[in-house]
């Protein structure tokens, strides 16, 4: 029950620190459509429609957003969960609640 509690209090805490970059679900599936990573895998990826994608990149590319942006790659990740996408770190699947504040 305090592990819940706990999981609980990091979510509310995220949504409050929520980084400032928007896009939405929708996006981020037209931007995957389309997109080509031809380096080598990051560590933080997301799965859209079947694919494993490098979360920051997609991400910047779906917000509009120079490759620039200070936007880091665990930010992108709780933006691509906080859309609903399946996110890794190093190939495994990580819980919303075990990704970076």
């Amino acid at each position: 029950m305090a592990e819940q509690r706990k999981a609980e209090r990091r979510r509310a805490e995220r949504r409050v620190a929520r980084p400032k970059l928007k896009t939405t679900r929708e996006e981020i599936k037209k931007v995957a459509r389309d997109f080509h990573w031809a380096g080598q895998m990051p560590n933080w990826t997301t799965v859209v429609e079947g694919r494993e994608l490098p979360a920051r990149p997609l991400v910047l590319k779906a917000a509009r957003v120079s490759d620039k942006h200070p936007t880091n790659s665990g930010e992108a990740a709780v933006i691509l969960s906080d859309l609903g996408f399946e996110v890794r770190y190093k190939g495994a699947t990580i819980p919303y609640e075990d990704l970076p504040d």
